[in-house]
């Protein structure tokens, strides 16, 4: 079926993104990771569905291209997002990745469409740009972020892409069955400081 080739396509366009890279993080700025349900907090879910996250971070860290994968749920997706959090909790939502909902969310670039992916289907796939005018925070209606410590603007990008590439983040798409997120990746490797930059592919 489609759906089983569509992960390679993925790689394919991450790919293309990539350019040879001599800056401070060691040329690491390519992240990926698979999302299920056994990741998500503060329930494990059991899902059918499956995906994939690719991300790559431009050599000044002020942009991230991402490919976002996913099939098999059994019902409709709501939005799909990266949120600031370690592994095994939960955390607020800082960059949307795509939306369904209206609504869109205030202040931020109207993120694309999630396309729908019912069990046995095609694989839906969402790819995008994300800048420093993607940050939700401290955006009212992400009440949650401020008391995380991250920063507005410019700023508050440089330290999410910090978190990424020290696995404080992961991506999360949410559906009608489970609106809190029904599957989920972890991103980057966990680290105790702030100038790891390990991702998940070295």
């Amino acid at each position: 079926m489609a759906h089983r080739m569509l992960p390679v396509a993925a790689a394919v366009l991450l790919t293309a993104f990539a350019t040879p890279l001599a800056s401070a993080d060691g040329g690491k700025s390519s992240f990926s990771t698979t999302l299920n349900g056994y990741q998500e907090t503060p329930v494990t879910i059991n899902s059918t569905g499956s995906g994939e996250f690719a991300a790559k971070i431009n050599k000044d860290g002020t942009e991230i291209q991402y490919v976002l994968n996913y099939r098999d749920l059994a019902t409709n997706v709501l939005q799909s997002h990266i949120h600031f959090g370690r592994p095994g909790l939960s955390g607020g939502i800082v960059l949307f990745l795509c939306t369904n909902l209206t609504p869109p969310p205030a202040g931020v670039p109207v993120p694309p469409a999630c396309p729908q992916a019912p069990v046995g289907g095609d694989t839906a796939t969402v790819t995008g740009t994300l800048t420093a005018a993607n940050l939700l925070v401290p955006n009212v209606a992400n009440v949650s972020l401020p008391t995380q410590g991250i920063d507005p603007g410019a700023a508050g990008f440089a330290e999410i892409v910090q978190a990424i590439r020290n696995g404080a983040a992961y991506a999360n798409v949410h559906t009608s069955k489970v609106p809190s997120g029904e599957i989920r990746g972890a991103l980057g490797k966990a680290h105790d400081h702030g100038n790891g930059d390990d991702d998940n592919d070295d």
